[in-house]
């Protein structure tokens, strides 16, 4: 290969285009919705401080995300496994200011899945040229 050629990595706009791709994909397998649940910082007052007064929440729909029902845990709880584009997911996080999306997504109270609140357990982030364009959450009762 010649000098001359542009490395692999430096190539303009490929961390748009394999987040595009991602979120073509799972267009295509499903395209289903997901809410994400978020506590609101805190107002500062001595009610919500002291725990006087629940803390407010936030749910946050996200698309396209795909949805899988994993095997069960060892002790039969529930698991469920979601694919969320980078795509989906930067806009929603710039909007509440967040620069570490798999941080964020893990200090979440959960993912909403049939009415039912399961916190996240993992998050696993695919990357390539550069960039994220993948996360694989791990949700588990």
């Amino acid at each position: 290969m010649p000098d001359t050629d542009t490395p692999i990595e430096f190539i303009p706009g490929r961390r748009q285009f394999t987040r595009r791709t991602a979120d073509a994909m799972l267009r295509v397998l499903g395209g289903e919705q997901i809410t994400l649940r978020l506590a609101d910082p805190s107002t500062g007052d001595t009610s919500s401080q002291l725990g006087l007064e629940p803390p407010t929440v936030s749910d946050v729909q996200i698309a396209p995300a795909v949805v899988q029902v994993a095997p069960p845990a060892k002790d039969g709880t529930l698991r469920i496994q979601v694919l969320v584009s980078a795509k989906a997911l930067q806009p929603i996080a710039d909007s509440y200011g967040v620069t570490n999306i798999p941080a964020w997504l893990l200090g979440s109270q959960g993912l909403l899945y049939h009415g039912r609140l399961i916190p996240i357990a993992t998050v696993v982030t695919n990357q390539f040229g550069g960039g994220e364009y993948l996360y694989l959450l791990t949700a588990t009762e």
